[in-house]
């Protein structure tokens, strides 16, 4: 729904590093030509519009979409500024580009430290202060549209996550039990999971007012490829 003003019916769209396809599914159903890339190839049946390869062994043609998606991608990439070059190169003059990353400069992270649930090495190779990532986006031809700094999928579990990190060095335990890696009654699992209840509505307090101040736990940029 957000991207929707971006990309009209029969323009293209590209999500890289796209998962299972859900925005390109839901693109489709509105009549946009979506495509995904994703270097996970599925266990199950291949999605028939994602380029199961690297961005640059795809080589889609110059100005080829109108919109491009990367969202917690930028940094899991070894090479961010070749890449934000090529993306660069296959957006159409006047198309967008909409991305999300960390942000490193939040209260979050600057908070926790080495506790930040999203620092999350060796997985992140980088990681950008707002400033830092705008300049670097602009050196690449983008102008940036309208930014902020709150996700609701990332901030709360993030702030709460950080928390437990921080006061049982936790190292993302919580996580861990909710995605049914480890069990909830195994060793300090149980401890986590009952402070992280506890403290899940502050949790959701203390991220709605770091984003309140510009300050939140994740940077979302709409950019634009100049004319």
């Amino acid at each position: 729904r957000r991207l929707k003003p971006y990309v009209q019916r029969g323009q293209r769209m590209l999500d890289i590093g796209c998962g299972r396809g859900t925005m390109v599914n839901l693109a489709r159903a509105e009549g946009v030509e979506a495509f995904g890339v994703e270097r996970n190839f599925p266990h199950g049946t291949p999605n028939p519009h994602i380029y199961y390869k690297d961005l640059f062994d795809c080589a889609f043609p110059a100005g080829n979409f109108q919109l491009v998606i990367l969202w917690h991608v930028l940094e899991h990439l070894t090479q961010p500024r070749k890449s934000l070059a090529e993306i660069h190169r296959i957006i159409a003059p006047g198309g967008y580009l909409s991305l999300a990353v960390p942000n490193y400069g939040g209260a979050q992270a600057e908070a926790s430290g080495r506790h930040w649930f999203h620092l999350d090495i060796p997985r992140h190779f980088w990681h950008f202060r707002p400033r830092a990532l705008r300049r670097m986006i602009e050196q690449q031809g983008f102008r940036v549209v309208s930014e902020g700094t709150y996700s609701f999928e990332y901030d709360w579990f993030g702030t709460l996550q950080s928390w437990l990190n921080s006061l049982l060095r936790d190292d993302n335990r919580l996580f861990e039990v909710l995605k049914g890696e480890i069990p909830l009654l195994k060793g300090s699992s149980l401890l986590s999971f009952l402070m992280g209840s506890a403290l899940a509505l502050p949790a959701l307090g203390k991220a709605l007012f770091d984003a309140g101040r510009g300050r939140g736990g994740t940077l979302f940029l709409l950019l634009q490829k100049q004319p």
